[in-house]
């Protein structure tokens, strides 16, 4: 069987399997809340139970699917040389931060936003951290899923280019495993995330490592969960220049994209230049 019809077959089980979960959870989440009137509780929606419930069967449905039926390690995805290769993990975080902090700043500049960063107590540093935390686990398990499985089957098949516009097409897509009521509203992110996923699937064809995408995954969703601690947004009619609160589905964050995909093209290329230089 080849490794396509593998991940189909893998894919379709962990999506079943996810969707009966959710439901039953989000059952038994309304039943508590129906069951403690007076208790301030806010459920979730059915959408979030079912976002992290795909997340963490996929990570457990990976570590079996790995181990019994390609009979390799979880680590092998790209995920060696730790403590030699940390610094892109750092490095690519930083980058993640900085380039998405410049699309908020723009629509600060722009008027499409306002800079109002609200007053820190306790529990605002807390839930920072706590953000924090959890971007990095979110980066972790997507992108072992989508770069360090999915991508890396897709160019033994393939080749780069192909695997990395199909893998980014599938992360597009499963962002929006979810009730859609108007599918034409969703194209602007499904062209924003389209562009997140190559920029992070070319970060690990040039690095052949999972530690730069992980990185650079987590800052640009740190800047998502942070934005509105440091910015509110203001009413206009521009968003398809400047997109919404996902703030990858407008123009201006495609361009930032672009260059941010550039920058890491020239980057790496002078790299190996001078890796080449230095051989020579």
């Amino acid at each position: 069987m080849t490794t396509s019809k593998k991940f189909t077959l893998f894919f379709l089980l962990v999506i079943t399997v996810s969707f009966i979960l959710s439901y039953f959870l989000y059952i038994f989440q309304m039943y508590l809340v129906s069951e403690n009137p007076n208790v301030e509780l806010k459920p979730f929606t059915y959408s979030k139970i079912l976002s992290r419930t795909t997340t963490i069967i996929l990570f457990l449905a990976l570590i079996w699917f790995r181990k019994k039926i390609d009979r390799m390690s979880i680590v092998s995805l790209g995920l060696t040389r730790f403590y030699q290769r940390k610094r892109e993990l750092f490095l690519g975080f930083i980058a993640g931060v900085l380039s998405l902090s410049l699309v908020v700043g723009t629509k600060v500049i722009y008027g499409v936003s306002t800079w109002s960063p609200k007053e820190f107590f306790l529990s605002d540093w807390l839930l920072s951290f706590y953000f924090l935390l959890s971007v990095f686990c979110i980066a972790f398990v997507e992108e072992l899923f989508f770069r360090g499985y999915l991508l890396q089957s897709f160019v033994k098949e393939w080749g780069e280019k192909k695997a990395a516009i199909l893998t980014s097409i599938f992360f597009s897509l499963t962002h929006f495993i979810r009730p859609i009521h108007d599918p034409f509203l969703l194209i602007p992110e499904m062209i924003g995330l389209f562009l997140v996923g190559y920029a992070l699937s070319y970060s690990f064809i040039y690095t052949r490592s999972l530690y730069l995408p992980i990185g650079i995954h987590a800052g640009w969703v740190y800047v998502v969960k942070m934005q509105s601690s440091f910015v509110a947004p203001v009413p206009h009619d521009l968003h398809w220049l400047f997109g919404g609160e996902r703030l990858v589905t407008g123009v201006v964050a495609w361009m930032f994209m672009f260059l941010f995909l550039y920058g890491l093209k020239r980057i790496f290329e002078q790299m190996l230049q001078k890796s080449e230089t230095l051989i020579g």
